[in-house]
């Protein structure tokens, strides 16, 4: 799966990539704006702001009905969800206010943006993986006694939950998560627990009045592995011919969750028309 681990911490790719390209858009505004127009620094944090803003603005506004449910979750910003197009908005916005009197700083500007877009795109291309990752042939039981290989559940798409009962945002997702699966019975979902044994996993479920139909007690954390996965919770998107679509490290929104769903469900909705 797309994601990175520097010694403790784990990072989705594309929050790493998204944070080392701010540090050098805000690290050469600084350097130019003490070299060539002071205006560059104030200008950058703006951009910043602004650009934060309109990215969780944008996000936020085609899923307003979900998030006027819970209004809260309109600042997990820690849970993912922000919009390209709603951050160019934002720097677009700001830029204007830098060159309402003076087009002088344009150079300078547009330098310090390129080079944090360049830090992005290479940080996506060089850690990004290569080729999709077919699921793994290993049988794994689940709570209710049953035998399952995640390669024999090809044919339809498919959401695995790696999860633990002592990680903390793995609780906050998880009912959120087993509602989801209620919801979505075209979609088969696996919550893989990882490392612990199924006694223990089976009393938290049951103390937490969780349902749900497949939960696979993965005691030497072997789907973790598989898709190197570096820390938990993470959510894998499984094509229906068993290749991984696509990966998130770390807790997850709704509204990500059922953008996902529906990319990975669209070919097989396609198929069977």
């Amino acid at each position: 799966m797309n994601a990175v681990s520097i010694g403790p911490l784990a990072f989705d790719l594309e929050r790493l990539a998204a944070i080392l390209g701010i540090g050098a858009f805000v690290a050469l505004a600084s350097f130019l704006s003490s070299r060539t127009d002071s205006r560059l620094g104030p200008w950058s944090t703006w951009t910043l702001v602004l650009g934060l803003i309109g990215a969780r603005v944008g996000h936020v506004l085609p899923h307003l009905e979900s998030f006027l449910s819970e209004p809260w979750r309109i600042l997990a910003f820690w849970q993912g969800g922000f919009s390209a197009t709603g951050a160019l908005a934002g720097v677009a916005i700001s830029t204007v206010l830098l060159l309402r009197r003076s087009s002088r700083p344009l150079p300078w500007a547009a330098g310090s943006l390129a080079a944090g877009a360049l830090v992005w795109f290479s940080t996506l291309t060089i850690l990004g993986s290569n080729g999709a990752i077919a699921a793994p042939d290993t049988r794994l039981e689940t709570l209710d006694g049953r035998s399952i290989a995640l390669s024999e559940r090809a044919g339809r798409p498919l959401v695995v939950n790696l999860w633990a009962s002592w990680c903390p945002p793995c609780r906050r997702e998880m009912p959120m998560m087993a509602e989801m699966a209620r919801r979505h019975p075209q979609i088969d979902f696996v919550f893989a627990n990882q490392g612990e044994a199924q006694e223990r996993v089976a009393d938290y479920l049951a103390a937490a009045g969780i349902v749900i139909d497949t939960v696979i007690a993965d005691r030497t954390s072997l789907l973790s592995r598989h898709y190197k996965a570096p820390g938990l919770p993470a959510t894998l998107f499984i094509h229906p011919d068993g290749t991984l679509a696509a990966s998130h490290l770390g807790e997850i929104s709704r509204e990500t969750l059922s953008e996902q769903i529906k990319r990975i469900a669209a070919p097989h909705a396609e198929k069977d028309l």
